[in-house]
């Protein structure tokens, strides 16, 4: 889907042509869409394009171009000052020289009839007439090497004749290779509405009718990420309004001829039903994630469709602006013309150029990236509804992590993987109950290994937390997520977020989650999955819950051993590992690299681990090492630890509570440290397995009250059971 889209509106009358731009939240499938007119001016001075023309928008989203055949002429729209400059359009005939045409040019004019035009994937501006398909190039001469480029051409060839300073373009015509014919209905006779909007009967199976309407090309797979194969769709007035379909187009430059397939996508496009606006198609555009804007003539309203016909909204009203771009209480009724979009692919203005347009590096990147795993893929935002935002962002600076209001409620932001540790590419839900639909590129099939990846914005904080409390407490925001068991369709169809195959794989929280999928109860025997929803549930934020993006693939569960390793490393990390030392006999040395705590060195090599058969940690024996810090919360997870020694060392701190969750812990020996607070006897009561005990020479709040509960311990005795502690009673 793009990054950024602008869409606009041609709406032809006799006076003349207007171009409206149309602003429509298509992923919140808001009720109105709000149109603003672009002020067009041509040498300075104000200018309305003639009536008749058809509309796209340049290969670098910088021109609207209208086609008005009847004018001979191309009008280019510059969407940056909305000045405008005209190319001529002549017919193509290579044997015909310059000097020839500046002779009697009316006679070199285009002849044909054009009913659509769009660019096509090479950048040309492609016509569809009543006599065949054009390509416009730039120069006389070779068709192929003529140029696709009119936007930026500049005839010197004229220079100094009565025509220096035009631009002239030509109109290259391509036969039909195969038993495919085209058809066509001109838009010259537009002011009679039943001509304009004949609807023939089929003469024959293989004639394609380019018949009113309007042409537009489709995102091709590298521009969506294997998401589409790039298609021509005529949305035409035939047979009652019928969208066409044209692919694997192959265009023979040698021979001047086009080959392609057709086929009938879907009907009834000019249908007007109960509770259906429609009526006969006058434009169409792409926007969002291949979705189809359609105008419709004498209507005020604009139909939203997926690209296999089914209706997502159908009565988007055109609401007009002013010129202060306030709403007015006008709404715009189409009478005929043209619709058209830019398309921003390059999603990304962050990346290098050898960079996925999706990612943009940072801080967290080697902690969040996955994409050296097996099916790595990036999930799509289809839909979009954010709960009120209840407070005003101030800062509105574009450096500043703390983005303004409306972006975050760019849903196309969550389409990028922001890596940065105070990312700006996020979209927030809007507080409790705001939600959004996303979708992989290719349903993925549920396994062992399967995960679901879902990212916050890290807002400066950790990029993971392993409790769900402590991320609570970091950043109060938190989201409900669930993936669809049956639905694996390509869009959205109405209701989808609310029907009863959605299942709860989790919560998220700050920064980095990660769901393995073969857990879930409740999707034991679901083949494949692709639809993923996010629910805001409860966030205490002004903007509720930031989703980063979101991500799938193939990663194999943690053994116990490795997961030991992960919860080894953090208490590494809070110990000061780095600066542990050996101590013998007065002198110090440093641990040797192959007993060194990595990832990289077997477990059962690290110095003062001992691990049993299976491989897990079962001892720590780190006594008189020059331990310093805290002992992390992550020590309770090594659930078959038995002994811990780290006397005389130099640790700090209260007792973790999560020592209480080692059940088979038998030694805890801890003297000689500064360690504080009054709750150890709370905690060593509540591990009934402990039978060797040494805490004495710390810093803990010793009274009566804090010692006397150990008496109480299944184990207590005098010997090895806290020895000497009677003493300080």
């Amino acid at each position: 889907m793009p990054f950024n889209q602008n869409v606009y509106l041609l709406n032809s009358t006799s006076e003349g042509s207007k171009i409206y731009e149309v602003e429509y939240d298509f992923q919140g499938l808001e009720e109105e869409a709000f149109l603003s007119e672009l002020k067009l001016t041509k040498n300075g001075k104000s200018f309305v394009i003639p009536r008749g023309g058809h509309m796209c928008i340049s290969p670098n989203n910088d021109y609207i171009t209208v086609v008005v055949s009847r004018k001979k002429k191309i009008y280019l729209v510059s969407l940056a000052s909305k000045e405008v400059r005209e190319i001529h359009l002549f017919g193509y005939n290579p044997t015909i020289t310059v000097a020839q045409m500046k002779k009697n040019i009316n006679t070199y004019r285009f002849k044909g009839k054009i009913t659509q035009v769009d660019v096509d994937q090479d950048g040309y501006l492609f016509l569809a007439g009543k006599s065949g398909f054009y390509k416009v190039v730039a120069d006389w001469g070779d068709a192929k090497s003529g140029g696709a480029d009119i936007w930026n051409d500049v005839d010197a060839s004229l220079d100094g004749s009565i025509y220096q300073g035009q631009v002239w373009a030509h109109a290259v015509q391509f036969q039909f290779s195969g038993n495919i014919a085209v058809e066509g209905e001109e838009d010259e006779a537009f002011f009679e509405k039943d001509e304009y909007f004949e609807e023939n009967e089929v003469k024959q199976l293989n004639t394609v009718k380019f018949q009113g309407g309007d042409i537009l090309f489709t995102q091709n797979s590298q521009e969506t990420d294997g998401f589409e194969e790039q298609r021509l769709i005529s949305f035409s007035q035939w047979k009652g309004g019928t969208a066409i379909y044209l692919n694997k187009m192959d265009w023979d430059w040698s021979d001047l001829k086009v080959s392609f397939n057709a086929g009938s996508l879907f009907g009834g496009l000019n249908a007007k039903k109960e509770n259906k606006v429609g009526g006969r198609v006058t434009g169409a555009a792409l926007t969002g994630d291949n979705m189809v804007f359609t105008s419709h003539h004498f209507s005020d309203k604009l139909q939203l469709r997926t690209l296999n016909g089914a209706i997502i909204k159908d009565n988007i009203k055109m609401t007009l602006l002013d010129d202060n771009g306030i709403q007015t209480d006008q709404t715009l009724y189409h009478n005929w013309g043209d619709m058209a979009s830019t398309q921003f692919f390059d999603k990304n203005s962050y990346v290098s150029e050898n960079q996925n347009s999706r990612e943009i590096s940072g801080e967290y990147y080697d902690q969040w990236f996955r994409g050296h795993l097996e099916g790595y893929q990036y999930a799509e935002v289809k839909l979009y509804r954010p709960e009120y935002f209840n407070y005003e962002v101030r800062d509105l600076s574009h450096d500043n992590y703390n983005i303004s209001k409306e972006s975050r409620k760019n849903s196309a932001n969550a389409d990028l993987a922001d890596f940065r540790k105070n990312a700006s590419k996020f979209v927030s839900l809007g507080g409790e109950n705001g939600y959004m639909l996303m979708q992989l590129p290719t349903p993925i099939s549920i396994n062992e290994n399967t995960t679901l990846q879902v990212v916050e914005t890290s807002w400066g904080k950790k990029a993971y937390y392993e409790q769900a409390e402590e991320a609570w407490k970091a950043y109060s925001e938190k989201a409900s997520i669930y993936v669809h068991k049956s639905y694996n369709g390509r869009y959205y169809k109405a209701g989808l977020e609310d029907d009863g195959e959605w299942v709860k794989v989790g919560d998220a929280y700050i920064a980095n989650n990660e769901f393995h999928l073969s857990y879930i109860e409740g999707l034991d025997g679901v083949s494949a999955i692709s639809w993923i929803k996010i629910v805001d549930t409860g966030s205490k934020t002004g903007d509720g819950f930031d989703v980063n993006f979101v991500a799938s693939y193939e990663k194999p569960m943690t053994s116990a051993s490795d997961k030991d390793k992960e919860m080894l490393m953090k208490f590494y990390e809070a110990t000061n590992g780095d600066n542990w030392l050996i101590k013998n006999n007065n002198v110090n040395t440093s641990i040797p690299s192959d007993q060194q705590w990595n990832m990289e060195n077997d477990l059962d090599n690290w110095f003062g681990i001992t691990t049993d058969d299976n491989g897990r940690v079962i001892a720590i024996e780190l006594d008189n090492n020059n331990l310093s810090g805290t002992i992390p919360e992550e020590i309770g997870e090594l659930s078959e630890l038995r002994h811990i020694n780290v006397m005389v060392n130099y640790l700090t701190g209260e007792l973790p509570l999560s020592l209480t969750k080692l059940t088979k812990l038998e030694s805890l020996l801890i003297s000689e440290n500064q360690f504080e607070g009054s709750n150890f006897s709370d905690i060593i009561n509540q591990i009934p397995s402990i039978q060797n005990l040494y805490i004495f020479f710390n810093d803990f709040t010793w009274s009566i009250d804090t010692i006397s509960p150990l008496f109480n311990h299944p184990n207590w005795n005098e010997e090895y059971f806290c020895p000497f502690i009677k003493t300080l009673l």
